[in-house]
């Protein structure tokens, strides 16, 4: 019979989770009306499944609810959302939701531990079930990531993904490693014996700290309970001498003890109580002692074999991806635009966005902006682009170049997105998300280089971060390729009313920054990111340039200080005269802005996260 492996649906989510409603709910239960795929999120748990999560909307109200009556957010993936009677909803715009998986054939190894491999079994023992599987390429690439465990509530198995499993091998986790010793396999594949064959990889000394700290941990609380109940779990007081027992011969014979031999009638003694407590604890402080001399003559190394078990999850995570190679999966095989706006007539070909439930298509020419940066420097930065150390998807001009005020010795703040290669996404090694360069004497211009990670990119784009907007939708584009134009294609899918709160933010910082100091850089930064925000709320475009913002707000005043820092005097200080008319219209756009996002008819949510995780799996395939 097959197995359903999913979530475990008895996981006690955390405050803070974003989640989306699985039934609609009206004005008696919380105040307002929130339909089927309302966002809220938690704000009170419960002890256990059985009672309700207090829920906060974007509104403010609240309401309670039980577990099967909302999903986290984090699991939205384009199937159809599903309330909770089983009906359908008839307008697509309500948000899917991923309940559960079916990984079942994604199962690579399967095992019983515990009692019944211990040779602790009695009549009534369960049978601990235990594996790993290994995620689908498409899973492991996107943005909603896997679950590091699978439970079957109704066989009460568990199954690590292969990473989480390799990850905590390398810890010394006693119930992974005698996951790997245990004689009791049901089920093996390639990639499972492989693991088996380098189990022994593994093994450290650290075995000596995670055994010896849990047990010691254990038996204080055990001993507390004493005190405070009079009682003793004399189950796991057994288990935890029998940790000591199988971390010595594992320091002595560089082996995982699963079985418990000559010591099953003892050990039995203990759980069925009768063994005092004084005792047992006797026992475990001469484990200890033993457990001390084993650790000081073993031979086995200070440290496991990161690099054996780093060449393992590649080779398995490439195995997946082979997979799928025949499969439905796109692949993004364009070759890379270079941009060079000192040409004439060059322009950047945007990709073109297919979608038959979307009427959004972006198939024009988007025109390549040079902002009057000299074609020598221009050319000097294209050229520090292309030496970068992960292929580029784009790389565009932000800062004061953008901003439409650079000085003479403005320095040019150079922002990209670069796609990691296949080995350093599939393994355990730390991901170089962000790769900075600070310009050098050769390079002959002043500059600051930021990239990130499609991924990170990306999980930006999705939150109300006005600048990744900015710096992908800059017209000052050193570096192109389709991707680019893709993710181009989605920024309105990303546009939030929430957008407001970042430019109010960054606003009120730099007004403070000119309160303190009366500088002119300060405040023309502070006039850019209102103004900004108040066309974003307007219109759902993202313009960063407060020239052309002014064309539409008319304010004489932006001209002239943005003639003033153009010319280089972003250093002047304002005249105290000046301070309360620039404190009064500081005040004035930042209501203007408030007021124009109460208005907006932006959503409260970003909607490309489906598009968006399509991308990023081709992309990835794509390495």
């Amino acid at each position: 019979m097959k197995r359903r492996i999913t979530f475990n649906p008895n996981t006690i989510l955390s405050p803070g989770t974003r989640v989306v409603t699985r039934v609609a709910i009206d004005e008696s239960r919380s105040g307002g009306v929130h339909p089927l795929g309302a966002v809220g999120v938690i704000v009170k748990s419960p002890t256990n499944h059985e009672h309700a999560y207090r829920i906060r909307f974007t509104d403010g109200n609240q309401v309670s609810l039980l577990r099967a009556e909302f999903a986290p957010l984090r699991e939205i993936q384009g199937e159809p959302f599903e309330a909770v009677d089983g009906s359908r909803p008839s307008k697509v715009e309500v948000l899917p939701v991923m309940e559960e998986y079916d990984l079942s054939d994604r199962i690579l190894y399967r095992c019983i531990v515990g009692s019944r491999a211990f040779g602790l079994d009695e009549d009534s023992s369960d049978t601990d079930v235990r594996g790993i599987y290994l995620a689908p390429a498409h899973m492991q690439w996107s943005l909603y990531g896997v679950p590091e465990q699978l439970d079957s509530p109704q066989t009460e198995e568990c199954y690590w993904e292969l990473q989480k499993f390799i990850a905590l091998a390398l810890k010394a986790n006693p119930n992974i490693l005698e996951c790997l010793y245990t004689p009791l396999i049901e089920h093996a594949d390639p990639i499972a014996h492989e693991l088996l064959d380098m189990r022994e990889s593994f093994l450290s000394k650290l075995i000596y700290q995670t055994y010896n700290g849990y047990v010691l941990s254990q038996f204080k609380k055990l001993s507390n309970r004493l005190g405070a109940k009079g009682e003793v779990k004399w189950k796991h007081a057994m288990h935890l001498i029998r940790l000591l027992l199988s971390g010595i011969e594992v320091l002595r014979e560089g082996e995982v003890l699963v079985g418990v031999g000559e010591h099953r009638k003892a050990l039995l003694s203990i759980r069925r109580g009768e063994m005092s407590w004084a005792e047992v604890n006797a026992w475990r402080v001469e484990l200890h002692k033993v457990f001390d001399d084993a650790y000081a003559h073993s031979q086995l190394p200070d440290r496991p074999d990161y690099q054996r078990a780093d060449k393992l999850l590649i080779e398995a995570r490439k195995h997946a991806a082979a997979e799928q190679m025949g499969s439905s999966i796109l692949y993004f095989g364009s070759a890379p635009i270079a941009c060079d706006p000192a040409a004439d007539g060059d322009q950047a070909q945007v990709g073109e966005w297919d979608d038959s439930n979307d009427e959004m298509r972006c198939s024009e020419c988007r025109e390549i902006s040079d902002g009057g940066i000299a074609p020598a420097h221009w050319g000097v930065l294209q050229k520090i682009v292309s030496n970068q150390p992960y292929p580029l998807l784009f790389a565009t001009i932000s800062g004061a170049h953008l901003y439409g005020f650079p000085s003479p010795d403005s320095d040019f703040d150079l922002r990209g997105v670069h796609c990691l290669p296949c080995d350093e996404v599939l393994g355990l090694k730390r991901r170089r998300e962000t790769v900075e360069h600070m310009g050098d004497e050769n390079e002959q211009v002043e500059l600051d280089l930021v990239t990130h990670d499609i991924e990170k990119f990306m999980r930006m784009m999705l939150r109300r971060n006005g600048y990744v907007l900015e710096q992908l939708c800059s017209p000052l584009v050193l570096y192109t390729t389709d991707a680019h134009a893709e993710l181009l294609a989605l920024v309105p899918k990303c546009v939030t009313r929430r957008h407001a709160h970042h430019y109010l933010g960054f606003a009120r910082r730099q007004w403070e920054l000119f309160e303190s100091s009366r500088r002119l850089k300060p405040l023309l930064y502070t006039y850019r990111v209102l103004l900004t925000g108040i066309h974003l709320m307007r219109t759902g475009e993202v313009e960063a340039n407060i020239v052309r913002l002014n064309e539409t707000m008319g304010l004489a005043y932006v001209d002239e200080l943005v003639e003033l820092k153009t010319r280089g005097a972003e250093r002047m200080l304002l005249p105290a005269a000046r301070f309360t008319f620039h404190e009064e219209e500081y005040q004035r756009l930042t209501g203007l802005l408030e007021a124009e996002m109460e208005r907006s008819t932006l959503p409260d949510e970003p909607t490309g996260l489906v598009r968006l995780n399509d991308l990023l799996v081709r992309l990835r395939f794509h390495q």
